[in-house]
């Protein structure tokens, strides 16, 4: 590099992280594994936390997942963060080694996914082993397929297992939604009415199994769950296992009900407020309280024509809160304006609740923030990525927060 080209650099640099906000002390140059080039200097400075804090940008990895892999959701790493995973649904999946020239296979099949809620029905074991997901078993050729799915372990070594079929007589199996790595998940049965089925066969099933062992642990038919007979369509599930083993599912219903069903126990509807459609939102670590993203943006007309757009109108309200279940009651909110058209990513809680990661509007555009779970407290800001979807995580220790998104990792080591 001349010295004209690293002044440049240099000032691109400085100026970025000068406009964010002053940094204390001398940061460390992070590590770039598998990134070539001597660009990366905008990048690095846009990814650096501030102000200085417990979090601090460690290394900036470019993963060799191929380039050109559909970009529908972010990549996903593995619990021990050696192998990482990419959804691409129509053109499969492809698995393998964070590093280059390390293992890679590539399952190239379609695969079922949500283009609305950029959900995909996989994850990876918490054994880091292979990836838990599900094919359909037959498919109908240039038409939508209402089979049945099937749960599968997908290897990277790109050999595939087939796992016991999951049946119930409400019907086929339409849904199926994991629960943390452990090859438990919540079903839906017979979510969908097909053409040869007869009316009293189609009974819509919500069921907590076993995907290891095809069991059905507890079932409950939609119709029989009061205060939700009337709700359409089942929008987005989260869920955790809590410290005693129990799983606990919070399944948002469209169009107003929200409900928590914990194992063991009759699932109820709980008071949470209305969110904006496809709003993300995220159990905390014990499995008590949910975060939740108000999807917050300005409005406006969007066009191609961006020199003859008017202005986007700024907005005002809440970008996330923390609500207790099952009360609903609210711990915290975190209020702002969002100036610029903007939508919130699906947080992160680390697992020892302490931290959560989250996507914000600030008057330079979308930022990622780290923030206190206790209080809702900003803590830390970094510019968010271009890199098509992005994905938020902690490590299992605690020790790490991650950024994915396209073929790229940024790992922040997370001071105790």
């Amino acid at each position: 590099m001349n010295l004209k080209a690293a002044s440049v650099i240099a000032v691109t640099i400085g100026s970025a992280i000068a406009a964010f906000g002053a940094v204390d002390g001398v940061i460390a140059a992070p590590e770039q594994i598998g990134c070539y080039g001597d660009n990366w200097g905008p990048t690095l400075a846009m990814l650096e936390p501030t102000p200085a804090g417990p979090m601090k940008l460690k290394t900036l990895r470019c993963t060799p997942i191929p380039e050109g892999w559909p970009r529908m959701v972010p990549p996903a790493l593995s619990p021990n963060g050696e192998l990482v995973y990419a959804f691409g649904s129509w053109k499969g999946l492809w698995l393998g080694d964070v590093t280059r020239g390390g293992r890679a296979h590539t399952v190239n099949e379609k695969l079922p996914g949500d283009l609305f809620t950029l959900t995909a029905p996989f994850t990876w074991l918490d054994d880091s082993s292979s990836v838990i997901g599900v094919k359909r078993e037959t498919t109908v050729a240039g038409s939508v397929s209402y089979s049945s799915l099937r749960p599968y372990l997908f290897r990277v070594d790109g050999s595939q297992a087939k796992l016991p079929e999951l049946t119930h007589p409400g019907g086929a199996l339409d849904e199926l939604y994991w629960i943390d790595g452990s090859g438990l998940a919540l079903a839906g049965f017979g979510m969908y009415e097909r053409d040869d089925e007869k009316e009293d066969e189609h009974k819509q099933t919500l069921a907590f199994v076993d995907a290891n062992t095809g069991a059905i642990l507890q079932a409950v038919e939609k119709a029989n769950v009061p205060g939700l007979a009337d709700q359409r369509s089942l929008e987005a599930v989260k869920s955790k296992i809590d410290p005693s083993g129990r799983a606990h599912v919070l399944v948002k219903w469209g169009p107003s009900k929200w409900l928590l069903w914990v194992q063991g126990q009759s699932p109820k509807i709980v008071p949470l407020p209305q969110t904006a459609q496809w709003s993300p939102f995220v159990l905390s670590s014990d499995a008590s309280s949910v975060l939740m993203m108000g999807n917050l943006s300005a409005t406006g007309w969007v066009c191609e024509l961006s020199d003859r757009c008017p202005q986007p109108i700024p907005q005002s309200g809440m970008i996330a809160e923390f609500r207790d279940l099952p009360t609903g009651l609210v711990k915290w909110t975190i209020s702002g304006t969002a100036s610029y058209f903007s939508r919130s990513l699906h947080p992160a809680v680390s697992p020892d609740g302490r931290w959560g990661l989250i996507s914000l509007p600030d008057e330079q555009g979308a930022a990622l923030a780290l923030i206190s779970m206790t209080s809702g407290k900003v803590i830390q800001k970094v510019r968010q990525p271009g890199w098509g979807p992005i994905g938020l995580s902690f490590s299992a220790d605690n020790k790490s927060a991650f950024v994915t998104g396209g073929t790229i990792v940024a790992t922040y080591a997370v001071a105790e």
